[in-house]
């Protein structure tokens, strides 16, 4: 079994998220953590064991076969170019990166890199949003469908999501996501995208804003809903349902149960016109970055495509930052 050597850039909240699942694999060998402030890259060093620690990634480049970046958006494109020069493969957070003429780069670079891209879209590898487009592709609950999605925070260190609010909005940081699903569930494409925000912090710049919700229409008839808000008086909410003409399915993370946490997350399905109801218990890690690791050794070592691939990576992200400029123009936005 090959041993991969991997290079955390970025010691945040994502960042740990990979090391967690990581560290103590026989397959892993964690050659060095970086980060602006080496005291957070120390604090890494002693509770994952990590070889070396630096403020600077290149110093490391060499040393590495996979590279982790987990850093804010505005610096990926930057990371990803040294990656590829210097034979490394990648995972990267999303989004991918802070401006569309940006992402499009990004992804010209991928597409023709020597390495191996993958972005950190998850929700492609959580088991029950794959339980989930596996009924919804099986006409569990027929077409067309509603898409109800939220996911707000509840901040309690307001000064780290303000900092990112500077560089990406709720709606592009965590709708590239579920603007993924929409289009993963349902095979179709966005017509429009309607969108509403407001700042309900005083220290939010006057240009951006903490809280949004945007409507889409779909080729196919079908329409959804997202909103996403960061907040000390927002609620923490984590919603997803999904509803159909022949059926209702409901996702209730294993966190979020009321009873039964040990059975994993609970998916509700609701059929009609028979009016029954079941209960699907499946256990699925929150953050599944351990079965996305998998993921890119496979796509190393069999030569399989991305999942999700480039292309939807990009759609997905010109979808966020279309419903980021709805908001922002309070109304509607054309699709590119």
């Amino acid at each position: 079994m090959k041993r991969y050597r991997i290079l955390l850039i970025g010691c945040g909240h994502m960042g740990e998220a990979h090391l967690k699942e990581l560290y103590f694999r026989e397959d892993v060998e964690i050659t060095a953590v970086c980060d602006r402030q080496l005291s957070q890259a120390e604090l890494f060093q002693r509770k994952y064991g990590a070889k070396h620690i630096g403020i600077n990634y290149l110093d490391f480049l060499s040393e590495a076969d996979v590279a982790i970046i987990a850093t804010y958006p505005s610096s990926h494109l930057e990371i990803l170019k040294d990656c590829i020069a210097h034979n490394v493969h990648v995972i990267c957070e999303k989004p991918i990166t802070a401006t569309l003429e940006e992402g499009a780069e990004f992804i010209r670079l991928a597409q023709e890199a020597p390495v191996k891209i993958l972005v950190g879209y998850i929700l492609r590898h959580h088991a029950s949003y794959r339980k989930i487009a596996e009924m919804i592709h099986n006409d569990a609950i027929g077409k067309p469908i509603i898409m109800r999605m939220t996911q707000n925070h509840h901040t309690m260190r307001w000064d780290k999501y303000l900092r990112l609010i500077e560089e990406s909005s709720p709606i592009i940081d965590c709708g590239v996501h579920y603007f993924d699903v929409m289009r993963w569930f349902t095979g179709a494409e966005m017509k429009s995208i309607y969108g509403v925000g407001l700042r309900t912090e005083s220290d939010v710049p006057e240009d951006k804003y903490n809280y949004g919700m945007v409507t889409v229409k779909m080729t196919d008839g079908s329409v959804g809903y997202y909103e996403a808000g960061w907040g000390n008086t927002i609620a923490a909410e984590n919603s997803k349902e999904f509803v159909g003409p022949k059926g209702r399915i409901k996702l209730i993370l294993a966190r979020d149960r009321t009873s039964h946490q040990e059975e994993g997350d609970l998916i509700e399905f609701y059929q009609y016109p028979e009016s029954s109801y079941t209960s699907i218990n499946l256990q699925a890690d929150r953050k599944p970055t351990g079965v996305q690791f998998d993921y890119l050794r496979r796509m190393i070592e069999e030569n399989i495509p991305a999942d999700p691939s480039l292309d939807d990576v990009y759609e997905s992200f010109q979808i966020a930052i279309q419903g980021d400029a709805a908001i922002h123009a309070n109304g509607v936005s054309g699709l590119l």
